[in-house]
């Protein structure tokens, strides 16, 4: 048996007041409760909700089993808590990543058969991050086999990452059942104490997620066993031909979906994989509604509700905004909201792989959105002004689509030579693309904090307010108009006439839009 998180410290962790350490798993509960956790070096970004995610269910499960409301405060109550929870490994077996004894479980691996029967593929050792949850077909987004060297921890984070957050990976190989279809993944969509670093966000999630069972049992009574229903699913045997149902399983349950061993060689872990003919939980009904902690549902038309799938545009301003204002097409997960809002700040925390069918298409995550407390009151639905909030979202989102409509057609101009309208082709609309997406990053670095500021403001400096917004985001776009106007690809002798009739283009677009009031612009921006 080697390298038992319960007692070896081996998970490297950056103290706020200790530098960098190596830690146990219980150690790193400590920590985390006191928010002393600066971070996981060896935790790569595409895990982080993994980690996230697995800390908070077994905590949460860890508390629930011992009748506790709120996480100890030492190491030492931790490691009772957690090895209660596996009392059929008296050698902490079930928290070894490396277990001699192949029938028995080891951590986030399900019993094996002797000598490895079946598990034929080799992960190259040793490089953990070969075992991820990443597909890159071109080897270009984030590299794979890059842990070459690499510690113990590379491979307790892929482990978590792969059986908690996996996806489809090719036949005999399926995802996680808390997300919809294998072509999707597990997403994270919540609140953290805006003034506490990761650890607050833990505790918080696990006080929330305790206080909130009841409510998630009741909500999903078919699915789940509140009393003795399977907490960590690589405890169980499993041959890859049976699958376990929502009602065998804790509300709460961590997942494996893959049937992986690793086994020490040489002086150093090495995994072997098999394939299964059938996911560990038959859930595919749910359509990955399961009442995850972090994940967002989308209501469809036909009242199929189905978990989010993050698409390639991730987090963007607008599909923010929808995804948290527009209840209708969205239900909330149980972390936007708290048990005591009160009068603090929080921070929106959002995190995801847009995944496609056998490849990933990027990791997003948002973290630099601080709601102010009357914001955040009234997206749990404890303020009365929703309606007014939306408003001014759409408001926005409306005035960012008009001047980025002006700025397209007036980038168009400029290649064509200043043709009319009707002679502008596809091509010429192609070259606004760069300047487009640069005017979107500038409108989704103000969008949120404007919205804010235009809800708490009183009617007169609303106005003044949207006054500013709309200022900010046409100089921007004329900003970038004169580049584009300098540098797109045009016949020299047409340039100037180019530059000028791409300029009158601009400027009598956003006089046409009805959500532009061009009145409140510095006489000297306009030309």
């Amino acid at each position: 048996m080697v390298f038992d998180l319960l007692t070896n410290q081996v998970i490297r962790t950056d103290l706020k007041n200790g530098g960098r350490t190596a830690l146990s798993l219980p150690e790193v509960y400590e920590s985390m409760i006191a928010d002393d956790v600066v971070a996981f070096p060896a935790l790569r970004p595409h895990q982080r909700h993994g980690w996230h995610a697995f800390l908070a269910q077994l905590g949460t499960m860890a508390l629930v089993r011992a009748r506790h409301e709120d996480p100890p405060q030492s190491a030492r109550h931790w490691r009772r808590l957690l090895y209660d929870l596996t009392p059929g490994s008296p050698e902490n077996e079930a928290w070894s990543l490396v277990v001699d004894d192949l029938t028995m479980p080891a951590f986030m691996q399900c019993p094996a058969p002797p000598r490895l029967a079946g598990y034929k593929k080799i992960v190259p050792p040793p490089t953990a991050d070969d075992l991820d949850l990443l597909i890159t077909s071109k080897n270009h987004d984030v590299k794979t086999s890059t842990a070459i060297g690499g510690s113990v921890d590379d491979w307790v984070f892929s482990l978590v990452s792969i059986q908690t957050m996996g996806g489809y990976g090719g036949r005999t190989k399926y995802g996680i059942a808390r997300m919809n279809g294998g072509a999707s993944s597990r997403p994270c969509l919540g609140l953290a104490p805006a003034d506490g670093g990761p650890g607050a966000h833990l505790a918080h999630d696990i006080r929330r997620m305790v206080a909130n069972r009841d409510e998630l049992i009741q909500s999903y009574e078919e699915y789940f066993d509140p009393d003795a229903g399977v907490a960590l699913l690589w405890l169980e045997p499993w041959d890859g031909t049976t699958s376990l149902r929502l009602s065998e399983l804790d509300p709460y349950f961590i997942e494996i979906c893959r049937r992986v061993r690793l086994t020490w060689r040489e002086e150093r872990i090495v995994a072997r994989t098999a394939g299964s003919v059938r996911p560990r939980v038959a859930a595919k009904h749910a359509r990955g509604d399961l009442g995850d902690h972090w994940t967002p549902v989308a209501r469809t038309a036909r009242g199929e509700d189905k978990a989010l799938s993050v698409s390639r545009v991730g987090f963007r301003y607008d599909r923010l905004a929808e995804m948290i204002l527009t209840e209708k097409k969205y239900r909330h997960p149980p972390a936007m909201k708290t048990n005591d809002p009160g009068d603090r700040p929080w921070r929106l925390v959002a995190r995801g792989l847009a995944a496609g069918k056998n490849k990933t298409e990027g990791y997003h995550e948002r973290s630099d959105i601080v709601l102010r407390p009357s914001i955040a009151r009234t997206l749990m639905g404890l303020g009365s002004e929703r309606d007014l909030l939306v408003k001014l979202s759409r408001e926005q989102l409306a005035e960012i689509q008009a001047v980025a409509k002006a700025l397209r057609f007036a980038v168009a101009v400029a290649p064509s030579g200043g043709r009319d309208s009707a002679d502008i082709g596809r091509s010429d609309y192609k070259e606004a693309h760069p300047y487009l997406r640069r005017f979107d990053a500038t409108a989704d670095l103000h969008f949120f904090r404007s919205l804010q500021e235009r809800f708490e403001a009183s009617e007169q400096e609303r106005s003044a307010a949207r006054r500013e917004f709309i200022n900010m985001l046409v100089e921007r776009a004329k900003s970038l108009l004169d580049e584009a106007t300098a540098t797109v690809p045009c016949p020299h002798i047409y340039r100037y006439r180019a530059q000028a009739r791409a300029t009158s283009a601009f400027w009598g677009s956003l006089r046409r839009s009805r959500r532009i009031d061009l009145a409140p612009l510095n006489d000297t921006t306009q030309e």
